[in-house]
């Protein structure tokens, strides 16, 4: 009779255990997966008003929308050397330096492209499920950098166009001249670079539609500041960055100067000009603060912010929402996934501008 009661005690406990609902007796949840998404700043980058801070802006969302399963890290110096040594620090380091946990997942994005260089010397301690995304590349960067590291199908690239702003620029200037009854080929677009081409390759694709415009489609040759990656001291002019970039706003004004009395005597002749200058962007801002009763130099500034004290205009490339959009996707999808490359611009409204006309108007 016992083993009766027994047996009917344990069926009735199976029974009961099986009608159980999953709302009453959750599965308990696997843990959440335990991902680094690191951010390589080049020396002094930060504090630009533009696009590192764009940059910083977008990856530091990340960790307000996945605040449990992102760490989210940055690397930022003020000297190529001790930014070398802090990447191949995190490059042998695939745990959590707060509580120990071993990331299963692990992105590096680089804010430049030579700093593909940087990672070749590290790259035997990377992990098979780590990531690059490099911003600002084409997808040639992207697979030579693929091949470079041997990581097929784990370096990915994002970048944003600034064509339509290029060419509102253009329109702007050729607009100036009708109304001042300048000759359009009188003017030109002159280009300033932070990093001279043998060190960088540019992939805004300003040089290429500066060449479409041009009447004789010639590729522009651009004042340039450093010529060695990450460095923040020109060696041409012997100055910092920011003094340099203010000493050449300052040669390219007196050009225009002069070119003022020659061209049949019309003081009404300004020079257009495209400003690239990263983090030394300031010492472009400083100069045009210190002419701007005496403006001579139109400027167009790449990844700046709008200034409507200042007579002066600003191409936005909204890396900070692109980047994020981007992080996200590669959180929800699978180790090397994501596309080789990812391009944006004004078609999509990642590059917008506060080219106005009118305020050219009466100068």
């Amino acid at each position: 009779m016992k083993a009766k009661i027994c047996l009917i005690t344990v069926l009735a406990a199976l029974l009961l255990t099986g009608c159980k609902s999953d709302d009453n007796d959750p599965t308990p949840a696997k843990p959440s997966e335990r991902v680094q998404v690191m951010t390589v700043f080049a020396p002094s980058q930060l504090g630009d008003m533009g696009y590192a801070d764009r940059v910083m802006k977008g990856v530091s969302s990340l960790k307000n929308t996945n605040a449990d399963g992102v760490d989210v890290s940055f690397i930022a110096s003020d000297n190529v050397s001790t930014t070398r040594q802090m990447l191949k620090d995190w490059a042998g380091t695939t745990s959590s330096a707060v509580d120990g946990a071993v990331y299963s997942r692990r992105l590096l994005v680089l804010t430049e492209s030579y700093m593909v260089d940087w990672l070749v010397d590290v790259k035997s301690n990377l992990k098979e499920t780590d990531e690059v995304l490099l911003l600002k590349v084409n997808e040639d960067d992207v697979q030579a950098a693929a091949q470079k590291l041997g990581m097929a199908n784990r370096v990915h690239g994002l970048n944003i166009s600034a064509t339509e702003s290029v060419k509102r620029f253009d329109e702007l200037r050729k607009q100036y001249c009708r109304w001042t009854g300048l000759q359009t080929d009188s003017t030109s677009i002159e280009l300033i670079r932070l990093y001279n081409k043998g060190v960088v390759e540019y992939r805004d694709s300003i040089n290429e539609t500066l060449i479409d415009l041009s009447p004789t489609h010639q590729e522009p040759d651009p004042f340039s500041i450093i010529d060695k990656a990450g460095e923040q001291y020109s060696e041409e002019y012997q100055l910092t960055a920011f003094e340099a970039a203010y000493h050449v706003c300052g040669i390219i004004h007196g050009l225009a100067w002069m070119k003022s009395d020659l061209v049949a005597g019309q003081s009404a002749y300004k020079a257009f000009v495209i400003s690239d200058l990263g983090s030394a962007a300031n010492g472009a801002e400083l100069f045009l603060v210190s002419t701007n009763q005496k403006i001579l130099v139109i400027m167009l500034l790449l990844d700046d912010e709008s200034n409507t004290d200042m007579i002066r205009f600003a191409v936005i490339r909204h890396f900070d929402r692109a980047l994020a959009n981007w992080a996200q996707q590669w959180l929800e999808q699978p180790a090397a996934s994501m596309p080789a490359m990812e391009q944006h611009g004004a078609w999509d409204g990642y590059c917008t501008d506060d080219i106005d006309t009118e305020l050219l108007r009466g100068i």
